[in-house]
């Protein structure tokens, strides 16, 4: 029946066929036959035809295949669909050949063979033909396809030359063996790894920060807390007994200050100042005797100019027994008095303090105004009486 420019075919015209085996019908005008927008919808003209092995349904400007189109062909074995106008095809229709050896779908509109379509036709092919097809050379449209021409045994002629991608733009123009399956490895482990690695990176860089900002108070907080859950007893820092009110830290250049504004408070108040070159004990070694001093006075005064923070002294043993002394005993013991506005990363480097690691009150600025001299003592006066527990 080819060649016959054919455009209409009945239901149960082929009624009563059940042994045929071969049906030509290529070069005829079959397609308002197959489509859904065919008054009553697509013909099923096939339907009882049980025996047919042969189809041979080219050129016939088909660009749909019903659901039913095919059923029943269970001992189909040659199908020609080739140089038609056949794009998005629907699941299961092929579900019923399974006897099904050579196929024919060159020279149509088919961009994307996917496995739900084709993989109950692939099963038993022994000859594919698929060639001049505008392929889609993306992983959701021809991965499965590329794996299974990769491993497939049937015959593929002109599989080199024919098969050629159409998109994307960088397959362009290119064989379908070019395309690399490997590219569509699942990239959710991955994505999910470069996540993670990114939260570790920050955590990393949070906790290096934390900890060259404020390491010091969280080894003190951490000794704190140590203590307390062990249940090891705390003194009564309120209570306890120093030989000194306070151990001062002072560049040799600030000793006239410190003569001036600090010595007067031993007199009045009746303080009590540990000074290193005034009540070190002659002949002991100087390392010991300012760890003994520091364990012996309530606070510990840093009278802070550059000239402080850049005596090596200073830097390398006071300001470092200081801060391994407030960790040790648990306690918050240090007051700052800045005479010159030191920045904050300056004090960090030189003295491991920064302001915010410290109370409000026992941070003390020295006032440009004389008539402020008598409320910056009283600040003093209650920075060194105050409670050293920590908070």
């Amino acid at each position: 029946l080819s060649n016959n420019n054919i455009a209409n075919m009945m239901e149960g015209l082929l009624a009563g066929l059940e042994n045929l085996r071969v049906l030509r019908l290529q070069h005829n005008n079959l397609q308002r036959v197959w489509k859904s927008a065919n008054p009553g919808g697509p013909v099923s003209f096939l339907r009882g035809l049980r025996s047919l092995e042969t189809l041979d349904l080219d050129s016939n400007g088909l660009d749909e295949i019903p659901v039913t189109g095919l059923s029943g062909l269970s001992q189909l074995r040659e199908l020609g669909l080739a140089g038609n106008v056949l794009d998005h095809l629907r699941d299961s229709i092929f579900d019923d050949l399974d006897s099904l050896r050579v196929l024919r779908m060159q020279r149509n509109l088919i961009t994307s063979v996917p496995r739900g379509v084709f993989g109950p036709a692939f099963r038993n092919l022994s000859v594919l033909r698929l060639e001049r097809n505008p392929f889609d050379c993306t992983c959701e449209s021809i991965l499965w396809f590329v794996n299974w021409l990769n491993a497939t045994n049937a015959s593929v002629p002109q599989r080199g030359s024919e098969y050629i991608c159409n998109t994307p733009q960088a397959y362009f123009n290119k064989s379908v063996d070019r395309f690399n399956p490997l590219s569509c490895k699942d990239m959710a482990p991955f994505y999910a790894l470069y996540v993670a690695n990114c939260i570790l990176v920050l955590l990393f860089m949070t906790t290096a920060l934390i900890s060259h900002f404020q390491g010091w108070r969280i080894k003190f907080h951490w000794n704190v807390l140590v203590n307390r859950t062990l249940g090891f007893a705390e003194p009564d820092l309120g209570e306890a007994r120093f030989e000194y009110d306070a151990y001062l830290i002072y560049a040799p250049e600030d000793s006239k200050w410190v003569e001036r504004h600090l010595l007067p408070l031993e007199e009045d108040k009746q303080y009590s100042f540990f000074m290193e070159d005034r009540d070190s004990v002659p002949g002991r070694p100087q390392f010991e005797a300012i760890v003994e001093a520091m364990r012996s006075s309530r606070k510990i005064v840093f009278v802070v100019t550059e000239k402080l923070l850049s005596d090596p002294c200073c830097r390398m043993y006071k300001a470092h027994q200081a801060m391994h002394q407030v960790i040790e005993d648990s306690r918050d013991s240090v007051v700052l008095v800045l005479l010159e506005d030191v920045p904050d990363h300056r004090l960090s480097r030189a003295l491991l303090i920064r302001k915010g690691m410290l109370k409000s009150r026992c941070i003390l600025h020295w006032p440009l105004q004389r008539e402020r001299i008598p409320a910056f003592r009283h600040k003093l006066q209650v920075a060194l009486g105050s409670s050293n527990a920590v908070q």
